[in-house]
Order: C-alpha cells, then structure tokens, then sequence
C-alpha cells in the first residue's frame, strides 16, 4: 500500500469543506433554501477521519498501541456518517413542490442539487481517506489480505449504520446513551428488506473505495518508477 503524505490530504479535505460551505453559502442566499443540517452531518463526517489520522500517526511511530482499539472503535461507530450524506439527496424530493412549479423545473433545484452532491462528495472523501488510513494499519500490523477483510467488514457496517440513521433515525451517540432502543432496532431491523438495503450499499461503497484505492496505488506504482528510471 502506498503511504500517503496525510498532512497534505488534511489540508486537501479541509480546503474542500470550507469550498462546500461557501458555495453553500451562496446558494442559501440565492435560492432561500435551508439545509443547515448539511453543515452538521459534514462535520458528522469528519469525526472518523481525525479518530483515523490519530491511530494512523501513533502506530507509524510504534506508540500508543494500546489505543489502537478503542480509536477503531469508535471509527466504525461515526464511519456511516460519512456515506449517510448520499442520503440527504432525499430531501430534493420531499420538497419537490418548491422545484417544480406548473411542470418546469426552477433553477432553484439545480442550484440544491449541486450543493448536495458537495456535501456527499466532501464527506465520502474525507470518509474514504479514513478507511485507507485504518486499511494501512491494519496492513502495517498484518497483510493485504486481512487489510482488505477490514475493508469489506468496514463496508458492511458502514452499509447497515446508513439504514440504521436515515430508515430508523439512530445518531451514533446513541449507542453510548441509549442501549436498549439500539437493541430494539436491530431486532427490528433483521429483515430481508433491511439486509438488502445494507448490502447494496455496502456494495456501493466497497466499489467506489476499491476504485479510490486502485488510482492512488497505481498513482504512487508510476511515481516510483519515474525515480527508478531517474526521471
């Protein structure tokens, strides 16, 4: 796997939200639209990439090894908040009466539009950059293909936590606050319909992340052979 320069992706991802958060600006002003929820789940979003790069830094420096698990932990229980943002894409539709007015589609939806796919592609990156973080400590303290069987587990559960927030309305805290309605619901959500719906995400998800993996490794496969050949 290729180790990445973090800090740059750091700066990277945090110049792409402040980018999605003013050009959310704008268009709340433009379109009197309000999806300030947007700005909490990004934020919601960042929560397993910070509890990553942590467990990233300290096990590169054969420290802190002890917090290796719960800094896992905790990253699998805010790492649906970062695929959950595709969710949000629903709201277009509840408020499908302020778009379409007597059969045409007002510049308005456009304008939504683009802004919620800002906000889904800034929280899957910063989501996925997470998941690579883990995958190379998971790596460095293994193989590739226990790496990889982190990911798929990762994936499945990311899967099922979008169910368990957007169709049954549970927030990551509440795993902490609130054990009994947790229990509750995942009895409730063991049905074939529930199943499906995590698998086909997780499927999403596991597709799109082996595509993000694929180019930076193959990136990275290029530049080293570039200084191979002393270019």
């Amino acid at each position: 796997m290729k180790e990445l320069n973090y800090p740059k992706v750091f700066m990277l991802l945090a110049g792409l939200s402040v980018a999605t958060l003013a050009v959310y600006r704008v268009v709340s002003l433009q379109t009197d639209s309000f999806y300030g929820f947007l700005i909490w789940n990004l934020f919601l979003a960042w929560i397993p990439f910070l509890f990553s790069m942590a467990a990233y830094e300290l096990d590169k420096r054969k420290i802190g090894g002890l917090l290796l698990l719960p800094l896992g932990v905790a990253w699998l229980l805010f790492f649906p908040n970062a695929p959950y943002l595709m969710t949000d894409l629903v709201h277009l539709t509840v408020r499908k009466s302020r778009y379409i007015v007597e059969g045409a589609v007002q510049n308005r939806y456009w304008y939504d539009l683009v802004t919620l796919l800002l906000f889904t592609w800034s929280g899957w990156l910063t989501g996925f950059f997470s998941l690579y973080q883990f995958q190379t400590v998971i790596y460095r303290k293994s193989n590739l293909l226990w790496s990889w069987v982190f990911v798929l587990a990762a994936c499945m559960l990311g899967g099922y936590g979008v169910l368990l927030g957007r169709v049954y309305r549970l927030n990551s805290w509440d795993v902490l606050t609130d054990r009994h309605q947790l229990y509750q619901l995942v009895l409730d959500s063991l049905n074939l319909q529930s199943v499906f719906f995590s698998l086909f995400i997780a499927f999403v998800l596991l597709v799109i992340y082996a595509t993000m993996y694929c180019l930076l490794n193959a990136l990275g496969t290029g530049e080293r052979r570039r200084v191979t050949r002393g270019y």
